[in-house]
Order: C-alpha cells, then sequence, then structure tokens
C-alpha cells in the first residue's frame, strides 16, 4: 500500500522486515520520490534482476511502505581480489517521514543481517554523521579508495567481524549495475 500526501499521521514504529515481491511497486515509488529522480529505482531492479540482493528490507506501518534500504553483494574487487564486502545503497525513507528513526532502524537491522549472513565488511558512499554512530569509518582507515569522485570522508567502510576488511587494500570495483548513477 502507498501512503497518501494527503495525511501524514505520526509513526511510533515502523516494522522493519524482508522485502517481499509485493512491495516492489511501492518501493519503486519510493524511491523516486525520496530521490527525485528514477535512477536509484533502476539500481534496485538491475540488483535484484542480477540476484546481487544480500539483504533488502523495508519499514512499514499500517502496511505502507515508508522506507527501504538494499545491501548489495556488488562489490567486484578490490585491485583484482575478490572482498567480501557489501554495498549499502541505496537506502530511502518517504520525505513526509524522515528524521523519526526509520533510517535508523533499516540501518541497525541491515547491518545484523549481513552479520549473520558472514559477510565480512559494508561499504557506504553517505554523511559521515549519519553512518558513524553505526560505526562506519572512513574506508581509507582501511586502504579502500572510492570507485566514484566523493569527499574522502564520506566513503565509509564498517567491518562486521574484527580484521576481516583487514589486508585488502586499494581502489574498490562495483558491479556495472552502479555505471549510470552520478
Amino acid at each position: 500500500m502507498l501512503w497518501s500526501a494527503a495525511a501524514v499521521p505520526a509513526v511510533s514504529v515502523a516494522t522493519v522486515r524482508t522485502e517481499l515481491p509485493r512491495d516492489f511497486d511501492a518501493v519503486r515509488v519510493l524511491l523516486s520520490l525520496s530521490f527525485r529522480r528514477e535512477a536509484e529505482a533502476r539500481l534496485v531492479d538491475r540488483l535484484r534482476a542480477a540476484g546481487k540482493l544480500s539483504v533488502a528490507l523495508v519499514a512499514e506501518d499500517k502496511e505502507r511502505i515508508l522506507g527501504h534500504i538494499v545491501f548489495s553483494k556488488n562489490v567486484v574487487s578490490v585491485e583484482g581480489v575478490p572482498a567480501n564486502l557489501l554495498v549499502l545503497a541505496p537506502i530511502a525513507v518517504m520525505p513526509a517521514f524522515q528524521r523519526l528513526g526509520i533510517g535508523s532502524a533499516l540501518v541497525s537491522s541491515g547491518l545484523e543481517r549481513a552479520r549473520a549472513q558472514g559477510h565480512a565488511g559494508v561499504l557506504v558512499l553517505g554523511d559521515p554523521g549519519f553512518y558513524a554512530r553505526f560505526g562506519f569509518v572512513p574506508a581509507a582507515r582501511f586502504g579502500l579508495k572510492s570507485p566514484v569522485s566523493a569527499p574522502a570522508e564520506s566513503f565509509m567502510a564498517i567491518e562486521l567481524e574484527p580484521g576481516s576488511v583487514a589486508g585488502l587494500s586499494g581502489m574498490v570495483r562495483y558491479g556495472h549495475e552502479y555505471d549510470d548513477l552520478e
């Protein structure tokens, strides 16, 4: 069920759960509204089609999809060495429901699931002030370089198992699904 901009009630607690096929249309709308473009929705579609989604979660309240997050197996390599790293992208919360803790709940739940699946770490390009709360640090501390032009402090990593990212260093290479993002 899509939310209506006409009536935006307060959300006390959104339920975070695994994305289901019935959510795909609502997630597409959410991503398009949140980013004000279609690129992120196309990215999620490509990742699903390629079978690269390791964790895909939605936050819902009263059957309305209010948030979405994806952790994908889209790191091809670091300097040619295969890496067991996930990419956190995109994350979105309906604009009218931002700053209510929904994004934080999605990140926390996603990291727990990624850890349980045995992944070494997660990379993200985003706001250092937000992601540092979850333990993300600049990826440069691990010797990892962003494949896109961005401020160094915005390209971050978290080890899901201590020492699991040690030994990887160099330029990170993502799969082709990310090719048309700016």
